[in-house]
C-alpha cells in the first residue's frame, strides 16, 4: 500500500465496513462520533459509500437506527471505518450549525426511531430536558466528575428558576434511581423516559437495536425541548447536533483524555447557576475541564473541524490511569 497515494485510496471507496469486534464503544460519543469524523474528507471528495457497520452492543446502525440520505454510490471495494480514518482523519470543532448540516446531508434517524419519538412526545416546546448520567461517569474521573443525584437535582431547579417559560421537564437517565427522585422533587408536571442502558454497564438486557433506537429516540426528544441540562454524556449533547439552536448546558467537567477535546461534550457550554450554593457544586464538578488547561488556547474555535493532524498534542501531565486511557483513546481514534 506505501505506493498507493491517499486521494487514489479515497476514489477507491465503494462501502464503509465495520465488525462487532472493532466498533465497541458507545452509541454517540464512539460509533457516531467515528461516523462523523469521516465526513469531512467524504464531502470534500463528493463521495457517498455504502455503509455496513456492525457494532457489539447496538447491532447493525444502517438502516435500523440510520438512513442514508440520498442515493448511494456503492462503486468500489470495502473499507474498514478503521482504515478510512487513517486516511485523512478529522477533529470536530463547535461549530454545531455547520456540523448539522455536514451531519443531515449523510444520514437522517430510521422512521423507526421518529414514530417512537412521536408516540413519546407529550409537546416538548416549553420542556427543560433533563439528562442525569450516572452508572461509570460517577466513578471515570479520568473522564469526568461525579455529582450525587441530589446536587443535579438542585441544579435542575436552578435552571427553572432562571426561565419562566418552562412549564414541564423531560427526564432521561440510566439511572432508575434518579428518574424516581426526580419524579417527586421537580415540582413541574414530568415526562419519565424508561432508564436507559450505556455500553459501560453491568447488563445490556434486550436486543440490540432496541437499545439503539431507544438511546436516539431519547437524544431527538431532548432536541425537541426549550432547553436541556446535563452532566457529562455524549447522548444529550449530540443533540445539539440533531438541533443545533438547543439551547444544552452542562454541568460536569469534560477532561482532556486524549489529543483533541472529546466531541460533541467538550463545547457544551457550561451552566452559570444563580444560586450560589449550586454555583460551588458546578464549579467543583468543572474541576480540570478541558477549557481550563493551558492548551486549551491552541484549538481552533468557531469551525466544524480541523485535520487532527494539525492540532499539536497537548503536553503529558498525566501518568499512571489517566495517561494509559489517553493512549488507547488515541489509538482508538485513529490519531
Amino acid at each position: 500500500r506505501g505506493d498507493v497515494s491517499c486521494d487514489d485510496r479515497w476514489m477507491r471507496i465503494g462501502s464503509i465496513t465495520t465488525s462487532a469486534e472493532e466498533m465497541q464503544e458507545g452509541l454517540f460519543g464512539g460509533v457516531f462520533l467515528f461516523i462523523l469524523e469521516t465526513l469531512p474528507a467524504l464531502q470534500e471528495r463528493g463521495l457517498r459509500p455504502s455503509w455496513d457497520l456492525d457494532t457489539k452492543h447496538y447491532g447493525r446502525i444502517i438502516p435500523s437506527v440510520l438512513e442514508m440520505v440520498q442515493p448511494i454510490d456503492g462503486d468500489g471495494p470495502r473499507r474498514s471505518l478503521a482504515e478510512v480514518r487513517e486516511f485523512d482523519t478529522y477533529a470536530m470543532g463547535d461549530d454545531f450549525h455547520s456540523i448539522s448540516k455536514l451531519w443531515a446531508d449523510y444520514f437522517r434517524p430510521a422512521q423507526a426511531v421518529v414514530d417512537a419519538a412521536n408516540r413519546a412526545d407529550p409537546g416538548l416546546e416549553n420542556s427543560l430536558g433533563v439528562h442525569y448520567r450516572g452508572g461509570d461517569k460517577q466513578r471515570s474521573r479520568w473522564d469526568t466528575n461525579p455529582i450525587r443525584r441530589e446536587d443535579f437535582l438542585g441544579i435542575v431547579e436552578d435552571r427553572i428558576r432562571e426561565d419562566p417559560a418552562i412549564d414541564h421537564c423531560l427526564v432521561a437517565s440510566d439511572d432508575a434511581a434518579f428518574i424516581d427522585q426526580a419524579r417527586q422533587r421537580i415540582g413541574l408536571p414530568v415526562t419519565l423516559l424508561p432508564a436507559g442502558s450505556q455500553h459501560k454497564g453491568k447488563s445490556m438486557g434486550g436486543s440490540p437495536t432496541a437499545r439503539a433506537v431507544a438511546a436516539l429516540r431519547d437524544c431527538m426528544l431532548l432536541s425537541r425541548c426549550r432547553a436541556v441540562i446535563q452532566t457529562s454524556s455524549a447522548l444529550p449533547s449530540f443533540a445539539k447536533i440533531l438541533r443545533p439552536d438547543l439551547d444544552c448546558r452542562r454541568c460536569a467537567a469534560s477532561k482532556w483524555f486524549g489529543r483533541v477535546p472529546y466531541f460533541p461534550v467538550a463545547y457544551i457550554p457550561v451552566h452559570e447557576a444563580t444560586n450560589l450554593a449550586t454555583r460551588a457544586v458546578i464549579e467543583n464538578a468543572m474541576l480540570d475541564d478541558w477549557s481550563w488547561q493551558p492548551e486549551a488556547v491552541g484549538v481552533p474555535r468557531g469551525v466544524a473541524h480541523i485535520r487532527a493532524s494539525s492540532i499539536s498534542r497537548p503536553p503529558e501531565r498525566h501518568s499512571g490511569r489517566l495517561g494509559r486511557v489517553r493512549d488507547w483513546w488515541d489509538r482508538v481514534r485513529g490519531f
